[in-house]
């Protein structure tokens, strides 16, 4: 069925939840790369022509012809019967839909597991860093704290306590996705900053004030395993003279 029949036939009236879990498949794109979030998993994008599959409640409620509360029931509904992965963002950032049993039952091949951290880095939807680490924080995965971190002189724009939030975050994505060097005590993490070169012809959309680092993940002092490159970018308030991110 073309999506535009199935958005002409969703908007006839009001939808039941049959109709809006039957929505959501039709709108499933992935591996897209005009669509943000695509490549890790099927997402749920109403053709908006933004390329963003971030949508608010106010929106779905009017696609689907029934009220904001109506459409955060049925979307928790779905959730809970664990149809869809519902990763709601503070403020008016939106929410996103992943499908579960997408890719089995469309292309034969496996279901993949989608964090919520790793759609915030790929949307670009700013991590919040605390002034400082609370080692007592009993929510704290310590699997995640027990390592060395080097962080180069240079990175003088970021503290090492905020450092090391930003390793445990990006450890919580990478060790969902089956990579457990996170969980070693061997690990050893190195921060470096990147050179800027090239920044306009290739990264032109990373964010004036950005800071790009460079991290490498080593088994013990002289085994590089993984190498990535993170990105972190100021936002308004830091802009204005508060704490730098």
């Amino acid at each position: 069925m073309p999506t535009v029949v199935a958005t002409e036939l969703v908007s006839a009236g009001r939808c039941s939840e049959m109709d809006i879990l039957l929505d959501l498949w039709m709108s499933a794109v992935y591996n897209d790369s005009q669509v943000q979030g695509s490549e890790i998993g099927p997402v749920v994008y109403f053709r908006n022509g933004t390329g963003s599959p971030l949508a608010a409640y106010s929106e779905m409620a009017v696609r689907w012809g029934i009220s904001k509360a109506t459409t955060g029931r049925v979307l928790k509904k779905l959730a809970d019967m664990d149809y869809i992965s519902l990763m709601s963002f503070p403020g008016r950032t939106g929410s996103v839909i992943y499908l579960h049993s997408y890719l089995s039952t469309m292309f034969q091949i496996s279901d993949v597991l989608v964090d919520k951290e790793e759609v915030a880095m790929v949307l670009k939807i700013n991590l919040t860093l605390p002034d400082e680490m609370d080692k007592t924080d009993p929510q704290a995965d310590s699997a995640f704290t027990e390592h060395e971190v080097c962080v180069s002189e240079e990175l003088s724009s970021v503290s090492k306590s905020n450092i090391e939030t930003v390793i445990t975050k990006m450890a919580q994505v990478l060790d969902a996705q089956g990579i457990s060097c996170f969980r070693c005590p061997k690990s050893i993490y190195k921060l470096y900053t990147l050179s800027d070169a090239c920044r306009e012809e290739y990264i032109s959309h990373i964010l004036k004030g950005a800071v790009r680092f460079g991290m490498t993940v080593s088994c013990g002092e002289d085994k590089p395993v993984y190498t990535f490159e993170l990105t972190l970018s100021p936002t308004e308030k830091d802009r204005e003279g508060g704490a730098r991110a």
